[in-house]
C-alpha cells in the first residue's frame, strides 16, 4: 500500500470553525468544491462535483472540534476504500492544528498521479486555511450554480 498523503497546517482559527468547514456543505463548498453536497451525520454519504465528474465518500467519523473521517466510494480511478481524515487540535499558540491525511492507496496508483493528488489537496488545505482565518468562500473549484 502506498504512503498517505499528508498536509499539517496552523490556522489562526478555531477548533469548532474548521470542524464546520470540513463537515458541513456549507463549509467544504467555501473552499474546496462549490459543488459540495454533506452532512455532518456518521454513515451519511458525501459528495463533490467538479462541473461533470462526481466523487462520493461515506462519513465515517465525526468528533465536534476534532475530527473527520472519510471513506472514497469508487467514483474516481483509485479512490475507492482509500480514507480521508481532518484531525483538528487547538495550539499553544492559541492557532489550531489541521492535519489532513489521504490514505489507503492501492499499489496500483502510480507516482505520478498521487503526485497530481498530493498537490491538490495541498492547494485545497491552504483554501480552507483561508477560509477559516477570514469568513470568506474562495472555492478551488468553483462552477456556476444551476
Amino acid at each position: 500500500m502506498a504512503a498517505p498523503l499528508v498536509h499539517q497546517v496552523n490556522v489562526k482559527s478555531t477548533p469548532e470553525t474548521i470542524y464546520k468547514a470540513v463537515s458541513t456543505a456549507q463549509g467544504l463548498a467555501s473552499f474546496w468544491t462549490s459543488e459540495s453536497k454533506a452532512e455532518p451525520k456518521v454513515g451519511s454519504i458525501a459528495s463533490f462535483g467538479f462541473g461533470g465528474p462526481t466523487q462520493r465518500m461515506r462519513v465515517d467519523e465525526l468528533v465536534p472540534g476534532k475530527r473527520v473521517k472519510w471513506t472514497g466510494l469508487a467514483d474516481f480511478p483509485n479512490w475507492g476504500d482509500t480514507t480521508v481524515s481532518w484531525d483538528i487540535s487547538p495550539t499553544e499558540s492559541g492557532e489550531t492544528s489541521v492535519t489532513f491525511r489521504h490514505g489507503e492507496w492501492p499499489e496500483s496508483v502510480s507516482q505520478d498521479d498521487l503526485g497530481s493528488i498530493n498537490y491538490t489537496w495541498g492547494l485545497i488545505v491552504e483554501r480552507l486555511k483561508e477560509y477559516a482565518e477570514t469568513g470568506k468562500p474562495n472555492p478551488l473549484f468553483a462552477f456556476a450554480t444551476r
